[in-house]
């Protein structure tokens, strides 16, 4: 499974790389602008600080969930235009959001605990967004959905995601290189965390939409099929 899941989002990000640019800048780019303007190491000890942490905050409880949820949306409905994933699933976005603060808050506690649990809550709740996006369900319903088609692959998720990683850095290496050691400044900030989010973006969005279709795949298959004789 784990070489399948990865092979396949490898070849949904090459084949949806510009398209998936273009969806990830529309709603992060004038973000991570904004953050890059708002660098703390300038605005330290002003009102700047304090709005860099209420833009980095929005980004990460908001604006990711949103966009990994319109990414998921995007490949599986095929939408027309970059804007049309994000008017598909903004009425998910409260779940979505939810679902960010707990999976985040649950998985974190178990790292810094004993980083076992943590690691295993990252693989159960893979699912989350697609169950959300796809089935339009609930945020209890998708932590529960996706906890139990995952069970008994925990570490075959891992795996993938692990892979994935380390594609992904090594993807990034250059575009970080040249945004900050050789144009430096706003703009060189701007573009390495741009190529870094649109990577991880990418990759975190395409495995968990093609596990979901994998694993839910199996489980129709796996359950009973009764008729009327």
């Amino acid at each position: 499974m784990v070489t399948e899941v990865v092979r396949e989002s490898w070849r949904l990000f090459l084949a949806r790389f510009w398209r998936t640019l273009i969806v990830v800048a529309l709603l992060l780019a004038p973000l991570e602008l904004a953050l890059a303007l708002l660098d703390p190491g300038l605005s330290r000890g002003s009102g700047g600080w304090w709005l860099w942490i209420l833009i980095s905050s929005a980004i990460t409880l908001i604006a990711f969930p949103w966009i990994i949820g319109a990414i998921v949306h995007d490949v599986a409905t095929g939408d027309r235009t970059p804007t049309q994933p994000y008017a598909q699933t903004r009425e998910r976005l409260p779940d979505l959001v939810v679902s960010a603060v707990v999976t985040s808050f649950g998985i974190g506690l178990g790292l810094i605990a004993f980083v076992v649990p943590g690691l295993i809550l990252l693989a159960r709740w893979a699912l989350i967004v697609p169950l959300i996006v796809l089935e339009r369900a609930p945020w209890r319903v998708a932590l529960a959905r996706s906890n139990v088609l995952v069970r008994g692959r925990t570490a075959a998720v891992l795996a993938i995601f692990l892979l994935l990683t380390l594609i992904g850095l090594a993807l990034v290496a250059i575009p970080v290189a040249v945004g900050y050691f050789l144009l430096g400044g706003v703009i060189g900030a701007w573009l390495a965390t741009m190529a870094i989010n649109t990577a991880f973006i990418a990759f975190y969005s395409f495995a968990p939409f093609v596990l979901y279709q994998k694993l839910t795949g199996e489980r129709l298959q796996s359950e009973p099929h009764c008729g009327v004789v």
